[in-house]
């Protein structure tokens, strides 16, 4: 607990929005409290209280924002910070995430060869994430109570306590600080960490874990100290790792994940996840962001995103969420389906027009379709969301500037949908330029009218862009269709084909029968 006493008490109100459940865990830097939201109802966070700030207000506030920009499965979602208050002290709320650390873990038996590997890649997944942020992102303190598994199975780097940008006009770091057996030697010399400060802590982490918790970085990685199970040819790798002088070791967490990757079984963790294969989000099986935006009005990014968000559903690929986040009128997809609507939730519907409740209520969202719609909110909803879903489609709409397009460029799969057509070609061209001056590279781009123009071959998005895929050509986007369908896989790579052939197949059962069991003729 902090310092003098200091302590949240359970069913306490903090900044009239997050109700105290209970302390969590508490450390020399902070104290972690489990919470209540008031304002959508069952949601839980993690709410981390610092010890009173004594460094630079400007520079914590800078680095509290960019955290809660970060946008990655093996990472917590990190969506509210409060300055820090008359006591000094600072309020991070965060994700609230069920499961064990690996230091639990490893105290209840042994981590295989296998399992430390599956391990690993997620983290060193994130790691690279964090390292390729402008400024990089280094986290600066891995250890086992540091990741967390979940109850589903996954893993994730936790407690961003210490993590600071790389400023590279300093040579030494203002705090010195990891924990010993796992820091650096730079981190106890005051030196300036980077992206390889990380790498160690990777290294040590892996040590550790293929040594069952003997080796702690006091002496030397020798053979013995590993577990008859870890290959003999692992070794070197590991030496490399754990090289004293940064520029021995691998040079970033990419390189190192193409080095572990071979070692990784099919079912371990680190065969789940975002960048495996690249922005494969399909396999990671919750809190994936589709963004969809469009290069101009009338360009179909709408009627894309319900399409995807349709058909996520109905292919039963995952539970997906639409947010109507088109325009600064929030919620004008949503009124104006709604009003065309015949469907299955006329309770829901009458509420609406009586004005009971807006489109997408906040927390509650509304069913059109067989698609939970949500209004934009200005964003306040997203991480809620995520928690609940595995897909939200945000649809962007055409503006370019403001909240809404970093929301486009933060997301896993973000889907830029232009035309083919030779009097909109400028326009894709346009807005690739500002995507790749923002250095979003991770984005796909969508094609409409392609089949009307085969001559016609953007090889200019080449090594600007994921992928490019044609857009298909459906009237109605909430009706069923195989080519929808196979473009809506495509984009979030589920790789699940046999288990899609089933789906598609039970669907078109579905879609043969009435009310009543009969047969359309």
């Amino acid at each position: 607990m902090l310092e003098h006493g200091y302590s949240l008490k359970p069913g306490q109100l903090l900044h009239d929005r997050y109700r105290i459940v209970r302390l969590l865990g508490s450390g020399g830097m902070s104290s972690v409290y489990l919470a209540e939201d008031e304002r959508l109802a069952g949601k839980q966070w993690a709410i981390k209280v610092s010890k009173p700030v004594t460094r630079d207000m400007e520079q914590l506030v800078h680095e509290a924002r960019l955290l809660t920009a970060l946008r990655h499965p093996h990472l917590p979602l990190i969506v509210d910070f409060y300055r820090p208050d008359a006591s000094g002290r600072a309020y991070l709320v965060m994700e609230y995430i069920e499961g064990v650390t690996l230091g639990e873990r490893m105290r209840e038996r042994p981590v295989s060869f296998t399992e430390a590997i599956g391990y690993a890649v997620p983290v060193c997944e994130a790691l690279s994430y964090l390292h390729s942020q402008q400024p990089p992102i280094v986290f600066r303190d891995m250890k086992p109570s540091n990741i967390m598994l979940t109850r589903q199975g996954q893993v994730k780097l936790i407690d961003f306590g210490i993590a600071r940008n790389v400023d590279a006009d300093k040579e030494h770091d203002t705090v010195k600080l990891g924990t010993v057996g796992f820091a650096a030697p730079e981190q106890y010399e005051g030196k300036q960490s980077d992206a390889r400060t990380d790498l160690y802590g990777i290294g040590a982490l892996l040590a550790y874990m293929m040594s069952d918790g003997r080796w702690k970085g006091k002496i030397p990685l020798q053979p013995q100290c590993l577990a008859d199970d870890v290959p003999a040819g692992f070794l070197p790798l590991l030496v490399k790792l754990l090289a004293i002088r940064p520029e021995h070791r691998y040079q970033s967490a990419q390189e190192l994940l193409e080095v572990l990757r071979p070692f990784a079984t099919e079912d371990s963790p680190s065969r789940v996840g975002i960048n495996a294969p690249p922005y494969a989000a399909g396999r990671t099986g919750a809190g994936v962001v589709i963004a969809f935006h469009g290069t101009s009005s009338g360009i179909g990014a709408t009627h894309a995103a319900l399409m995807c968000a349709y058909h996520l559903s109905a292919g039963e690929l995952g539970r997906a969420a639409y947010v109507d986040a088109s325009d600064e009128a929030d919620g004008a997809v949503i009124r104006a389906v709604e009003a065309d609507y015949e469907g299955e939730e006329p309770d829901a519907m009458e509420s609406i027009r009586a004005g009971r409740k807006t489109a997408g209520d906040a927390a509650e969202g509304v069913r059109l379709h067989g698609v939970t719609c949500y209004r934009w909110g200005q964003g306040n909803l997203l991480p809620y969301l995520l928690g609940r879903y595995e897909y939200v489609v945000l649809d962007t709409g055409v503006d370019a500037t403001g909240r809404r397009i970093e929301e486009f460029e933060r997301a896993q799969i973000p889907v830029l949908v232009g035309s083919a057509a030779p009097w909109r070609r400028e326009e894709l061209r346009e807005a690739a330029r500002r995507l790749e001056a923002n250095q979003c590279t991770h984005w796909f781009a969508a094609i409409a009218h392609a089949d009307a123009y085969p001559a016609w071959r953007p090889n200019w998005l080449r090594g600007r862009c994921r992928g490019v895929v044609k857009l298909p050509h459906q009237a109605n986007p909430f009706e069923w269709s195989e080519d929808a369908l196979r473009w809506t896989e495509e984009l979030v790579g589920s790789g699940r084909t046999g288990r899609s052939w089933l789906n598609r197949f039970g669907r078109w059962m579905k879609e043969k029968k009435l009310g009543k069991g009969e047969v359309r003729s």
